[in-house]
């Protein structure tokens, strides 16, 4: 047994040395290929293939190579990013301001040098940070400040930046990234001062890890100690050679100093520039020696250069406008093009190309020299359109302006042989500067972007009837090239760009604004292939032009066109909108408004889609989500609004239930999951208990959910289409009627004050100069009716509701049409035939209130209100209020005689005693004026037969109380008869 067990021991100590080693080579791999590396580890079985396992490695492990940690999770592919989003999603930033939170999450690892891979890592920082503290409206604003902490970090420990960013320049890079408004000047200055102070880390390294990469590695730097040494002992002979040198030189007597530092060439430069940029121009303008204009251009091209990289843009600039000049292409006069000019063409393309990076401003003159230059090789080869989209004639001129007569017939001659000369520009190289785009710096590509779409408008006003588009498609092509940039530098390009798409949209001639559109299409086809994180708005952004383009243009044609292309991009990339829903819905949301068939018809075959195919997964998006679910249904409510299409504002509202189910559908599986996965039974405990559904309260979450679909239809309800409204009404009162019991009393409180009660409003601020609505003739009763049930039915959790209630059917029979009048008493009798059991006597109370109240209101006239205050009125109209005012109070005494017939038992002591007395004051009121008015005193302003009449209504009154009274006291004997016999 002892040998036995020596043995296992001694295998087990072996295969732990085995792994070690196994897991040492694995590492030592992972620092040099990251991928290889991880590879080995999972095959060892240190680690699984999932990005979890693989993300809490990154975490733990001892030895990993940090800035190998960075470079594998900064990789595109899908793997990678789902090791670096687990990786974030294990750190919590709770509590952390943004610098402290960044400070956390560099500290794990150094960032890679590739600018695309840092940008997806601060994607996902910003969208975890604003997760966990909602610090920030959106996750863009912390996305871009995160960045700008970024390139501060950098710049104020980095040795190689001597003129150090200040706090108010700070300050001033940080303007208007929180949605268009500035950040609180003490946030961003304590971010400053704590950055300066202190610079990031990597935990268990003193170096930055924004810094650019050394090797750190402990072996590297032990093998490369020697070439180290032998380096320096090099660098120092050569200096002291140098020294001796120029000290031998020197003694010959004074000779040119060496500029040691480039500011020692800006006052020779500053200096200098005029009298080249004269001499350069003199020659070039005068001479045709083709050697001479050859080195002209070669000192222009040169001191263009040389001026960028010093930055000296004014002079920069003069000598890039001149070479423009230079080419001919400028001129406002039509002139015979040259061999020197033709060279000019090439050493401003060569400009382009080149020194991109430093133009600046100088991209305007060198993108309308390739603009003209493209007017005349489509005039060479008989475009004569050239380049318009109608195809017509396109005049001469340097913008296309026109010329006419003898004039206009010799500069077309001569535009035509000009056009030949410049055969020999290959127009490759054109492409090759908008291709090329994709390479230019960040800032450099936003001077590109702004000058090209300038050159654009410029085309598009020199002949607005048939306008080029050379630059409209080049901005085209360059968003296309452009589009795999950074975000926080694609946002700045889109923001010129998307606006001159906008503007483009807009224009008059109908061709071009298609042209646009379609190409909004087409970009963002590609566009939305990428995903969104949460809480970014990237794609609302990029959507924004087609819904200035739909709400805007006049031209049916191009609404149409908008919503054509819109679902086109919705059907497709379904999948990956996030926020570019808001902009979808806002686009069909205006389309819902509009008056021509086609575009609503098209706009609601898309609504119907995304309802039936993707809203599911719409809702269910945790950042946009909710607010895509209320986009949707006020979209619905926007179609079933408009009243030129009736079957589609059917459809509408039936729609609405359907994204009701849905909703209702997926919360119900949802919370059936949780219960399922949650052992401990805390997701049980959302559910309600007994029927597993869940509760809703009046949390803003609920509220959120449901007062959308209860407003809209509320809002259709009012329609001025009977059979419209008579459908909202119904879908209103089928939503409650299925999903009430699941509502608190806190939710259904804020349904009757927000939804339920404001349908009556009509009622309840009644107008007496207005008169009865066309809702109140019509759909005042059903709508009671169904609110009558709907309380009866959930009277457990709306019993608070009942005074108000009351007093909303006292309010209808106080009202001056007769029906309104009967449907209170009937809602009030229906209500009481269900729930008179279970009234308690403050109920009952609040019923004598109102009743009481009622009374008072339907009084007769006096003889004041007779005489004057109807003086306004006729006569037949004074005995129509008269006569409303009699059958109310006819409806009332009856009322109260069935409620001492049918709930004499129900009524306690005080009610009885109430109603009793409200009955005798009614019979002692109508008595009172039957003896004061027989003599026909205060009935002058009725007539003869309407006094007559009016005298009648009064005695059938007094007869009709005094019945009631004699009937109510006789129950009531009859009751304390039944009481004494039980006693």
């Amino acid at each position: 047994g002892g040998e036995g067990d020596e043995k296992d021991f001694e295998y087990d100590v072996l295969r732990q040395k085995e792994f070690k080693t196994q897991l040492q080579s694995a590492l030592k791999l992972f620092a040099t290929k990251p991928k290889k590396g991880i590879e080995l580890l999972v095959s060892i079985g240190h680690i699984d293939k999932s990005p979890e396992s693989i993300a809490k490695f990154f975490h733990e492990g001892q030895g990993v190579d940090k800035r190998a940690m960075g470079d594998y999770m900064g990789e595109p592919d899908e793997h990678n990013k789902a090791v670096l989003y687990a990786y974030v999603d294990s750190m919590s930033f709770a509590g952390c301001s943004i610098d402290d939170a960044l400070r956390l999450f560099l500290a794990g690892f150094w960032l890679p040098g590739e600018a695309q891979k840092i940008d997806r890592m601060m994607e996902k920082f910003a969208e975890r940070f604003c997760k966990d503290t909602n610090a920030f409206s959106n996750a863009d604003t912390a996305y871009v400040l995160a960045y700008s902490i970024i390139m501060l970090n950098t710049d104020a420990h980095s040795p190689k930046v001597m003129k150090k960013m200040t706090k108010d320049e700070f300050k001033r890079n940080n303007r208007g990234i929180n949605d268009g408004t500035d950040l609180p000047p003490e946030l961003l200055e304590g971010i400053y001062d704590r950055i300066v102070a202190c610079g990031f880390k990597v935990k268990d390294d003193d170096e930055d890890p924004t810094a650019s990469p050394s090797a750190s590695s402990g072996e590297l730097d032990k093998a490369s100690s020697q070439a180290k040494y032998r380096a320096e002992a090099q660098a120092l002979m050569t200096t002291a050679q140098g020294l001796l040198k120029r000290a031998a030189a020197n003694k010959g007597g004074a000779g040119f100093l060496q500029a040691s530092k480039a500011d020692h060439l800006l006052p020779m430069l500053e200096i200098g520039w005029a009298p080249l940029l004269a001499a350069f121009s003199v020659l070039l303008e005068e001479s045709h020696d083709s050697h001479l204009v050859a080195q002209c251009l070669k000192g222009m091209v040169g001191a263009i250069t040389l001026y960028a990289v010093f930055g000296l843009t004014s002079q920069r600039d003069t000598f890039v406008a001149t070479l423009a000049q230079f080419t001919n292409l400028h001129c406002h006069a039509v002139r015979e093009m040259k061999q020197k000019n033709i060279e000019s063409i090439h050493a401003t393309l060569a400009v382009a190309r080149t020194i991109g990076n430093l133009l600046g401003e100088s991209w305007g003159p060198v993108l309308r020299c390739i603009s003209q230059l493209d007017r005349l090789q489509l005039i060479g080869s008989g475009a004569k359109g050239g380049g318009g989209l109608g195809g017509g004639k396109q005049d001469g001129g340097a913008l296309g302006k026109s010329d006419s007569g003898h004039d206009g017939t010799a500069h077309m001659l001569i535009e035509e042989a000009n056009s030949l000369k410049i055969e020999e520009v290959d127009t490759a190289v054109i492409d090759r500067v908008f291709s090329s785009s994709a390479k230019l710096s960040d800032e450099a590509i936003v001077d590109f972007v702004t000058h090209l779409c300038a050159i654009s408008r410029e085309e598009i006003q020199a002949n607005p009837s048939n306008p080029r588009v050379f630059s409209m498609q080049k901005v085209v092509e360059i968003t296309y090239f452009n589009m795999s940039r950074i975000r926080i530098v694609w946002s700045r390009i889109w923001s010129i760009l998307g606006e001159h798409f906008q503007s483009v949209a807009l224009v008059s001639n109908i061709e071009l604004s298609m042209y646009a559109i379609d190409s909004m299409r087409q970009l963002a086809l590609k566009f939305l292939e990428k995903d969104e994180l949460t809480s970014f708005h990237f794609q609302r952004d990029f959507l924004k032009p087609f819904d200035f383009a739909m709400g805007n243009s006049k031209s049916a044609d191009i609404r149409e066109l908008v919503i054509r292309c819109l679902t086109q991009v919705v059907l497709s990339t379904a999948r990956n909108i996030k926020s570019g829903w808001k902009v979808a819905f806002q686009v069909l949301n205006t389309a819902g408004r509009d008056t021509a068939e086609t575009i609503v018809t098209l706009a609601f075959d898309l609504v119907r889609k995304v309802v039936y195919e993707s809203f599911e997964q719409l809702i269910e998006d945790p950042a946009h989500g909710s607010a895509a679910y209320v986009d949707c249904i006020n979209c619905l409510t926007t179609f079933a609004s408009n009243d030129k299409f009736t079957a589609i504002s059917v459809e509408a509202v039936d729609l609405i239930n359907t994204c009701t189910r849905i909703t209702i559908k997926g919360l119900a599986r949802h919370a059936a999951e949780e219960a399922v996965a949650d052992l401990n039974g805390a997701a049980e405990a959302r559910l309600q208990s007994g029927g597993g559904q869940y509760q809703f309260t009046e949390s803003e979450p609920h509220v959120r959910l449901w007062f959308p679909v209860l407003t809209g239809l509320n809002r259709i309800s009012v329609d001025p289409r009977l059979d419209i409204r008579s459908r909202a009404l119904d879908s209103l009162f089928e939503v409650l009627q299925t999903y009430g019991e699941m509502f608190s009393p806190g939710l259904w409180d804020l349904v009757f004050h927000g939804v339920l009660f404001p349908l009556f409003d009509d009622i309840r601020h009644v107008d007496e100069e207005q008169g009865e609505t066309e809702w109140i003739r019509t759909s005042c009763g059903p709508a009671m009716h169904k609110l009558s049930e709907l309380f009866a039915r959930f009277f457990a959790s709306l019993s608070g509701l009942l005074p108000e209630m009351f007093r909303l059917l006292g309010q209808c029979i106080a009202h001056q049409n007769e029906a309104v009048a009967h449907i209170g008493v009937g809602s009030i009798k229906a209500l009481l035939a269900e729930k008179a059991a279970v009234l308690t006597d403050a109920m009952w109370d609040s019923l004598c209130e109102v009743v009481s109240s009622v009374f008072e209101q339907a009084s007769p006239l006096s003889d004041s209100a007779l005489s004057e205050e109807m003086a306004h009125v006729g006569m037949d109209d004074r005995l129509r209020v008269v006569g409303t005012r009699h059958r109310v109070r006819m409806l009332l005494l009856k009322l109260v005689q069935d409620l001492c017939t049918d709930h004499s038992k129900s009524l306690g002591q005080g009610q009885m005693t109430k109603l009793l007395n409200l009955l005798g004051k009614a019979h002692n009121n109508a008595l009172g004026c039957s003896l004061e008015r027989s003599t026909g005193r205060g009935l002058e302003g009725l007539g003869q037969v309407g006094a007559g009449q009016y005298l009648q209504w009064i005695y059938a009154e007094s007869a009709e109380a005094s019945r009631s009274e004699l009937t109510f006291m006789l129950h009531v004997f009859h009751r304390e008869q039944e009481a004494l016999l039980k006693g």
